[in-house]
């Protein structure tokens, strides 16, 4: 009897041994199917949002660039218009022209590196995107959301640095009409003294 209950104990092992194993072939081959069938929604999707991203971000820069038109010629006549008022003579008003019209040049080249950035740091994110969707495991999608982290963490200091040294010299710029008006003021009072 023991022989018997042995053989029907290892029929029903093998048997069930067999069943998992075909429950788990049914699974790997329905992941696999439904996989591509997520990887092309979720492609999808993302090339809707970026093509959401591009067109609104292209108005944006030409809103962007008829604004910093429309500022500029504003700042120039704002500026210009100094030299009309009765306190101020050309002399007088000639920083006020020079930093006005620096303003706005340096203005324009921060935002424009700031636009610059910011859509290349778009453009990154939607290609690791799509890599991280195609990837055909786990451990490479990981490797490449990573690798895309490390990167942007790099560019984001490295673009800092470049801001910072375009804000200094913004500063610097603006502060030389000033400082030659300064000099000259303080001469014509020493002078006179």
């Amino acid at each position: 009897m023991s022989t018997s209950s042995t053989k029907k104990t290892a029929a029903k092992e093998t048997n069930g041994a067999e069943k998992l194993e075909a429950v788990k072939k049914d699974m790997e081959s329905l992941f696999s199917a439904n996989r591509k069938t997520l990887q092309e929604a979720f492609l999808s999707g993302t090339e809707v949002a970026e093509n959401a991203y591009k067109s609104s971000s292209e108005a944006f820069k030409s809103t962007f660039e008829k604004a910093i038109k429309d500022g500029k010629t504003q700042v120039e006549k704002a500026a210009q218009s100094l030299t009309e008022v009765p306190m101020y003579d050309k002399e007088g008003a000639e920083p006020f022209l020079k930093a006005g019209t620096a303003v706005a040049e340096k203005g324009e080249k921060i935002s424009v590196e700031l636009l610059e950035f910011s859509a290349a740091r778009m453009d990154a994110y939607f290609a690791t995107a799509r890599s991280v969707i195609e990837a055909e495991d786990v451990q490479k999608a990981i490797e490449l959301q990573t690798e895309f982290a490390r990167s942007s963490a790099e560019q984001f200091v490295s673009e800092a640095s470049k801001l910072n040294a375009m804000f200094v010299e913004a500063s610097k710029t603006l502060m030389e009409p000033f400082g030659a008006q300064y000099a000259a003021s303080m001469d014509k009072f020493l002078n006179r003294a």
